[in-house]
């Protein structure tokens, strides 16, 4: 992972790491409230740098200065982390220091694992948020108090960056762009849909990121793809979710190409853990209708993890 090494040369291991952590651990950070402890599905890895086979306090620690480093290369900012690491430490009374040390002995591993080591940090944050019961997320130091623009920004923590209106090409780029220069940790979104591969693209960088999403409009068709992308899914009591039979395949209409279509919307939701029954909801509404979909059902079936008032 290019990206890692050249991130980590720069921060100066392993004194500014040591800060970043102690900031997060000591002042708190900015994390959304309600929070399902579940999980999500993460990819095991298949090879661990210098852990044994056997669970142990310092496996422990391999894994939350991995996880540490994934979130330090994807945001490249020393100041962020992950909701898990956090819980760890305090959950487990592991130092900063400690996690600081071994993530500073672990990247000469790291960059001869190349593009393999993202893999594994990421099967690390998914064993962390198992252990500790805590979902495993981006999450940033609280910056100092200052005027807030937006008077919803508080009550879901961090900066956040807002996207309405179509799913187009080069949509999901632009999304990620954003998110990174501003340094946010989730994305609130509302469109009618647009382009399924751009939306499942971003869907995926979200969950890679450990990036939340929100809806407090509406969101339908291509948009639940990103929805489901979110390690967290927030959506507000008036907002609207809704399906229908996507028309971007020109040959939908022939059997085996749509069965095939609907079984790639069925596993891309299972990937995020969101039930695979909304794409068969889904393709049973025709392209020019929009099936809405209640409250209640939008939460059973984990397009959202947690409703909330406002944002």
């Amino acid at each position: 992972m290019a990206s890692l090494v050249l991130v980590l040369r720069r921060m100066g291991w392993p004194l500014l790491l040591l800060a970043g952590l102690a900031g997060l651990f000591g002042a708190g950070c900015s994390t959304a409230p309600g929070v399902r402890t579940t999980p999500s599905p993460t990819p095991s890895p298949t090879r661990a740098p210098s852990v044994s086979a056997k669970p142990s306090r310092q496996t422990l620690i391999d894994d939350m200065a991995v996880c540490h480093m994934l979130r330090v290369s994807q945001a490249q900012d020393a100041t962020v982390t992950d909701a898990a690491v956090v819980a760890a430490l305090r959950q487990f009374k592991v130092s900063p220091g400690q996690v600081a040390d071994r993530a500073a002995a672990l990247v000469p591993q790291a960059k001869a694992m190349g593009s393999g080591f993202e893999r594994y940090a990421q099967g690390a944050c998914s064993r962390l948020a198992g252990s500790t019961g805590v979902q495993s997320a981006l999450v940033r130091a609280k910056p100092p108090p200052r005027p807030q623009t937006d008077p919803g920004a508080d009550r879901v923590g961090g900066v956040w960056v807002r996207v309405d209106g179509e799913i187009g090409v080069g949509f999901a780029r632009g999304v990620a762009a954003r998110l990174q220069q501003e340094g946010a940790v989730g994305l609130i979104i509302n469109s009618k849909g647009g382009n399924v591969s751009e939306a499942r693209e971003l869907g995926r960088y979200l969950r890679a990121n450990g990036l939340k999403v929100a809806v407090d409009r509406a969101c339908a068709s291509a948009c639940i793809d990103v929805l489901a992308g979110g390690v967290v899914r927030y959506v507000t009591r008036n907002a609207k979710i809704g399906v229908h039979q996507s028309s971007a395949p020109s040959s939908i209409g022939n059997h085996n190409t749509g069965q095939s279509y609907v079984a790639g919307s069925a596993l891309y939701l299972r990937e995020m853990g969101v039930d695979p029954g909304v794409a068969l909801a889904a393709a049973s509404v025709p392209p020019n209708k929009i099936y809405w979909i209640s409250t209640a059902e939008v939460i059973r079936t984990r397009l959202a993890t947690d409703l909330i008032r406002s944002l």
